[in-house]
């Protein structure tokens, strides 16, 4: 069987049942009667309170059936003591009777009033408490009932007056809330939550009052961020009306929701269009507009309209933030195209463009080139040379010009530095090819006399252990006149003079043998021959190619005039002769 829950529990059946259970002692048929009510019922403070009553009574019936059964034990054990004790006294009263009949008859006059009196006095304590209970129901009618009639028997009983205003205060506010709630239905919300401010003022715990009111408030909130939301939308002020729109959505996702839905969609694409129409949108600004479309597809995914501008706009997003990335790289390199520093700062930018677009051709070559770059100048520093002569192979191939030159002097003094090591390990076919590339490589530097003049000394070299003596004999001679290092060496009249003495006459009478050393000593003492030299402080990122291209000069230069290893790292902050060749 079904029952309608807003009816009121009082023409609920099962309650009824209970009642009449209750009624003729059937208590526990009736408290289980009673728990239908309350499942049915479970706000009600009416049917707590009605089973909070109903359990004292049957605690009290309990107890009264326990007292007559144990009065009944004792009255078997009396009858036969006070059937002789009625008998003596029916004697004894007769007797008395007969001699204080007038006063006798004045004493029970006397008690039967004042029994009568308790009596009543009894039933008006009942009918109160009756009339009380009918207040915790919510009866306030039948409760000023009952207690004008017992004003009526009693005007004096206790309490009675402070009930009395109490039912009538009750009966009030019933026909305040039962107003409010019509109200309600009829759509007057600002009326109906006056009403109920003032019954919680009153009475703070009635009914449901205060979760009524509470529910009032906020929908009178909601109607006016919706009015103030709706009035932006219309005046164009888009991202205002997306601030109200979301919060009414956190506020209550059920409140107008395709009103809302609708309206919020609108300014997403509104705003987003209107900050398109800017002259230059920033950066951030875009960022903005792919926001604003994708919260607007969040409410209508399938919306190609938005999803075709979001495209649009991610397209040129990407653009503007891989442009800003290479232009702070190639302003770090502009600044300083050789420092090492700014070569690892430009390979960080050019990777986070290719984070924003992984397969850009452009941007991918320089980033390669920068990375390249950057690890052949630390592998240059160990002496790898190997990986250094194929990466920075690689960066000449693309652009010979990479750092400031810097790439293809480092390139060129890889080969050097290789093919040096190939005649240490008597690799001297090897080496020659490696002398051979560092030549061509020094005819594409600027000012290139002394890396070229450097290169044919040691492709003499090479020629020379491969028994190429009379050839060798020729390229040192050519070398040294192609800078003029003869004619210096000639003037300064030292041991190198005698050197230079001893490998021409050598040559002259065909002893290529002795005119090979002794052009091969010359060329390794030859920095007695400069007369300039610069004292530079390393500073951070500078690296010994950096600085032989700076200086135009040679890395074999530097590491001779500072007795260095074949392994230049150099410490900062610490000082560098730099010999400036003539």
């Amino acid at each position: 069987m079904s029952f309608n829950v807003n009816e009121t529990y009082l023409k609920f059946p099962p309650f009824h049942e209970a009642m009449s259970n209750f009624q003729v002692g059937k208590w526990e048929d009736g408290f289980a009667k009673l728990a239908e009510v309350e499942q049915t019922f479970p706000t009600e403070p009416e049917v707590r309170a009605i089973r909070q009553e109903m359990e004292v009574r049957s605690r009290i019936n309990e107890y009264e059936v326990e007292e007559n059964k144990h009065q009944k034990r004792q009255q078997v054990t009396k009858t036969g003591i006070r059937v002789l004790a009625i008998f003596v006294i029916v004697i004894f009263g007769f007797l008395a009777i007969s001699t204080y009949s007038g006063w006798i008859e004045g004493q029970i006059t006397r008690a039967q009033s004042d029994l009568t009196k308790n009596l009543l006095q009894a039933q008006l304590v009942v009918e109160f408490r009756n009339a009380q209970q009918l207040i915790i129901a919510g009866k306030s009618d039948e409760a000023l009932s009952v207690y004008e009639n017992i004003k009526a028997k009693n005007p004096e009983f206790p309490g009675l007056s402070e009930a009395i205003t109490q039912a009538q205060a009750l009966k009030d506010i019933e026909v305040e809330y039962t107003q409010a709630i019509n109200l309600l239905q009829l759509g007057d919300s600002a009326q109906a939550l006056s009403i109920l401010q003032s019954i919680n003022e009153r009475m703070p715990n009635y009914r449901d009052v205060s979760l009524q009111i509470k529910k009032l408030q906020t929908q009178t909130e909601m109607a006016s961020i919706l009015q103030q939301a709706d009035q932006a939308f219309s005046e164009g002020q888009y991202e205002e009306a997306i601030s109200n729109y979301e919060s009414l959505r956190l506020m209550d996702p059920s409140f107008e929701t395709n009103r809302v839905e609708d309206n919020l969609f609108q300014s997403y694409v509104r705003a987003a269009q209107a900050r398109l129409a800017e002259p230059v949108p920033s950066l951030d600004t875009l960022k903005k507009i792919d926001d604003y479309f994708s919260n607007a597809l969040a409410l209508r995914p399938l919306d190609r309209e938005a999803l075709a501008a979001r495209t649009q706009v991610r397209m040129v997003i990407e653009e503007s933030m891989i442009g800003d990335f290479v232009s702070q790289a190639q302003t770090v390199l502009a600044s300083d195209p050789d420092s090492m520093e700014a070569q690892q700062l430009a390979e960080q930018y050019l990777g986070m463009a290719l984070s924003v677009r992984p397969n850009d051709p452009s941007v991918l070559l320089q980033f390669q080139l920068a990375q390249a770059y950057v690890q052949a100048v630390n592998d240059f520093s160990s002496s790898k040379w190997d990986p250094v002569i194929e990466q920075l192979e690689y960066v000449v191939e693309h652009q010979a010009g990479y750092a400031n030159g810097t790439a293809l002097q480092t390139l060129y003094d890889a080969y050097i530095a290789r093919g040096t090591d190939f005649v240490a390990a008597g690799e001297y076919s090897m080496a020659l090819e490696d002398f051979q590339r560092s030549a061509v490589l020094a005819k594409q530097l600027p000012d290139s006399d002394q890396l070229s003049f450097e290169a044919q000394t040691m492709i003499a070299e090479a020629q020379g252990l491969l028994n190429h003596l009379q050839e060798a004999v020729l390229i040192y001679q050519d070398a040294l006149n192609s800078i003029g290092l003869r004619d210096r060496i000639d003037i300064l009249n030292t041991s190198l003079t005698e050197t230079l003495s001893l490998a021409e006459y050598s040559s002259s009478v065909g002893d290529y043998t002795s005119a090979f050393y002794a052009y091969r000593n010359l060329i390794r003492n030859r920095v007695d021959a400069y007369n300039q030299s610069t004292i530079v402080i390393v500073k951070n990122g500078d690296y010994i190619t950096s600085l032989a291209n700076r200086y135009n000069t040679t890395v074999a230069a530097i590491l001779s005039a500072n007795k260095m290893n074949n392994q230049p790292r150099l410490t900062p902050n610490t000082h560098l002769i730099i010999p400036v060749l003539p």
